[in-house]
């Protein structure tokens, strides 16, 4: 069911799942660890993009600035502000990299923010683009798509070296993003690959080398865009692998890799790996069969949240009841497809009170989703498991993972954990 299917009440939206344009562009840009993100806008966009920043877990890597644009410059402009923002943010920050984002309000009364940008460009040493990211001009993820793509231009050719990969649709703010990158780097260095450029989590120099790789892993169909656009500049070929949450998703992802790199798959690593897993959770196998079939909800994006979904239903054999898609990407209608038996119910960037009252009359009895959850679970008095941006009422510090195979076991103990516990964690 799409989101044209879904009639919401007096046939009004009321609050839609999808974040805005500049979300996707700053969560694009945020893994980029050397650059400086200028937000042009009034103070509301910029707070509210620096309170999901501050609320995560990367507190100490924040790297976003206000252009200073105030209620007074509506009628003046206020392209005077951003030349001072970015000189400013080169001279404290030392930046290799400078994104000025140019919202609605500045957009709208017709700042000159690309005149900006080209005058400023020799006189400053960082490389400056602009884009233009207002409210009324898209979801979040054609934001994120825009940005890998603009961040092609500055791609330099190389010499191509065997069994390297770039990781593209990463996103570094991600509730356990560093654990799982560690869990991805590990299974690909187990078969001899390494990992050249990460899309984004990674320097804006090694991003400019990106196209040293041999091939472009577009995880769960995020980023998809720069990657074809890599193929046609760079001659990289791409493949677009699941998100590796659980087993099945972990084999497939490995084995679509080494499969493009004309490397066999590692048996023995395999059979290690499920033998580790199989030995953790037969631990606790009466817990497991306690919570055969219990009902759930899977509200997330579209690249973790299908895979996320498949997990559930064939490895843990629980019964998702709704999923919603938050944010879609240019796979979404064909993993709907594909993923068909994992699901009861799909809702695609559906209104908020919409999906909440088809969740509420789904018996669903656990919630896989974000903070912005949170109310909802409480009201349904059910467990909520955090696995979705935005999270920002809760941390992740720790080297333990939820993707891959060593994030299996610990993804299943969160979930039995909660059940134990028979309270609503909100």
């Amino acid at each position: 069911m799409n989101h044209a299917e879904v009639k919401t009440r007096e046939g009004l939206v009321y609050d839609p799942t999808q974040d805005c344009k500049l979300v996707g562009a700053v969560r694009a840009l945020a893994g980029i660890k050397d650059s400086i993100t200028i937000v042009h806008a009034r103070p509301g966009c910029h707070c509210g993009i620096l309170l999901l920043r501050a609320l995560g877990s990367n507190q100490n890597d924040i790297r976003i600035v206000s252009s200073g644009f105030r209620a007074q410059d509506m009628v003046y402009g206020a392209e005077g502000r951003l030349a001072a923002a970015i000189r400013l943010s080169y001279k404290n920050f030392k930046p290799s990299l400078i994104a000025v984002l140019n919202c609605s309000a500045p957009a709208i009364m017709g700042d000159d923010v690309e005149g900006v940008v080209q005058a400023l460009k020799e006189e400053n040493p960082a490389e400056i683009f602009s884009l233009s990211t207002g409210g009324y001009e898209g979801p979040a993820w054609v934001g994120y798509e825009e940005t890998l793509a603009e961040l092609t231009r500055f791609m330099v050719p190389g010499k191509t070296e065997n069994d390297k990969v770039n990781l593209i649709g990463f996103k570094q703010d991600d509730i356990k993003a560093y654990s799982d990158l560690l869990e991805i780097e590990r299974m690909l260095n187990s078969h001899g690959i390494t990992i050249n450029a990460v899309l984004t989590n990674s320097s804006f120099d090694e991003i400019k080398k990106a196209p040293k790789a041999s091939l472009n892993i577009v995880l769960g169909g995020d980023g998809l865009e720069s990657a074809k656009i890599m193929q046609e500049k760079f001659d990289i070929p791409y493949i677009v692998t699941p998100c590796p949450f659980g087993l099945n998703n972990s084999i497939e992802f490995l084995e679509s890799v080494t499969k493009s790199l004309n490397k066999e798959v590692s048996e023995e690593f395999i059979t290690a790996e499920k033998d580790r897993i199989k030995e953790r959770i037969e631990r606790i196998f009466l817990f497991l069969q306690g919570i055969y079939d219990t009902s759930v909800a899977v509200v997330g994006d579209s690249a973790r949240a299908y895979d996320l979904a498949k997990f559930l239903s064939d490895e843990l054999c629980l019964n998702v009841k709704v999923l919603a898609i938050t944010s879609r990407n240019h796979i979404s209608r064909d993993k709907a497809r594909t993923y068909d038996d994992y699901f009861e119910t799909l809702l695609i960037e559906p209104d908020r009170f919409e999906m909440n009252e088809v969740i509420k009359s789904k018996g669903v009895e656990m919630i896989f989703g974000s903070t912005m959850e949170k109310k909802l679970a409480y009201e349904l008095g059910v467990p909520l498991v955090r696995i979705f941006y935005p999270v920002i009422d809760e941390v992740s510090i720790s080297d333990a993972p939820y993707a891959g195979f060593r994030g299996t076991p610990h993804l299943i103990e969160k979930i039995v954990n909660l059940v134990i516990n028979n309270y609503a964690e909100v």
